[in-house]
């Protein structure tokens, strides 16, 4: 994996640096003239970065892209059932109108890119689907069609806490495939919560055309989330790339924590914390509420996990017991000189590097 320093109010004159990131991460072998593509951005809300993907990142990943000869482009996702709920019979909300709200859908279309709003194509315009060798999945999960339709698909991810899931960056960002009957199954998924959203990228369709991920941590939210919480604006914000799910996780969770320790305040973060200790009976209401009692049917609690180990999130964990275990190493490249010492001795340590 790669990483760049971006010094804050220096985005500007950091596009190099951004590219050579990416070319560090990957060498696009896998990338032939005329491919398409599919960017899967974080769109949970239409909050702006770090609430959703980076427009900053954006821009200069779909220039990368272009550059490297890829053909039609698409940029999707399709938002939170929170604010975008549809379902066959009626609807709400849309993800469109969060791209407008949060910039990135002027981005996409300035780049040339096509917008791809999942909902907008159709309750039906979903795949069945099961997560590659052992998996929590008791049915089928439904995701958008469009994956079918493209050669490659990329991840632009951002760097958040999450209520429910302590961090949310590569793997959750998956969740964004579903469709919102699979999103109410992972809800109520209980014990195997974490489990059931690190598995969706592991689905033939995806995992099968999954060639790079990227994230902008140029600011972190780094209490609550996915959408409101404290945001950290490091005067040297990390993005990084790799074409490893596992390794983009762990140094997207270990610069989370260094946000969390240095950048946010002891009594905003205690205040935080003491809230995740109620995320099962705030994902009990949360289901209640999208789907109504009659739909939901029973919600079993999610475990609780407070941040320590980076290797011990249950997600990674997951991840790691399919992969065969911890990995033997990491190697990670800086491209250029950051803030510090102490800042990269902190990441090393978590990393185990």
């Amino acid at each position: 994996m790669s990483s760049a320093w971006i010094a804050k109010g220096e985005e500007s004159r950091s596009s190099g640096l951004f590219t050579k990131m990416i070319e560090a991460a990957t060498d696009f072998s896998w990338l032939s003239r005329g491919d398409r593509v599919l960017v899967k951005i974080a769109l949970n809300s239409g909050k702006p970065f770090p609430a959703t993907s980076d427009p900053w990142a954006l821009s200069w990943l779909l220039q990368t892209l272009q550059a490297k000869g890829a053909g039609e482009i698409w940029v999707g996702d399709q938002s939170g059932v929170q604010g975008v709920l549809w379902r066959q019979s009626d609807w709400r909300g849309s993800s469109r109108v969060f791209g407008e709200s949060t910039g990135l859908l002027r981005v996409i279309q300035d780049a040339g890119a096509r917008p791809g709003f999942f909902e907008e194509r159709g309750y039906d315009a979903y795949v069945p689907t099961l997560p590659a060798g052992a998996h929590h999945w008791q049915k089928p999960l439904w995701i958008t069609s469009l994956v079918t339709e493209v050669d490659h698909i990329v991840y632009l991810a951002r760097v958040s806490s999450h209520v429910f899931a302590d961090t949310t960056s590569g793997m959750k960002l998956a969740v964004g495939f579903l469709r919102e009957d699979s999103r109410k199954a992972f809800h109520r998924g209980g014990e195997h919560f974490y489990a059931m959203y690190e598995e969706v990228s592991r689905v033939p369709e995806i995992a099968s055309r999954l060639r790079l991920l990227v994230s902008s941590g140029r600011s972190v939210l780094t209490t609550l989330g996915p959408d409101n919480g404290h945001v950290a604006e490091p005067d040297f914000g990390l993005v990084f790339a790799s074409e490893d799910l596992l390794a983009h996780e762990l140094l997207a969770y270990g610069w989370l924590k260094w946000n969390r320790s240095f950048m946010t305040s002891s009594l905003t973060h205690a205040t935080s914390g003491s809230l995740t200790r109620f995320r099962s009976p705030m994902n009990r209401f949360f289901v209640r509420w999208t789907w109504r009692p009659e739909q939901s049917g029973a919600t079993p609690p999610i475990p609780f996990w407070h941040a320590g180990d980076i290797y011990g999130h249950p997600a990674i964990l997951n991840c790691m017991a399919w992969k065969g275990g911890r990995p033997a190493g990491l190697v990670w490249e800086q491209v250029n000189a950051g803030p510090g010492e102490p800042v990269v001795s902190y990441l090393r340590g978590e990393l185990r590097i």
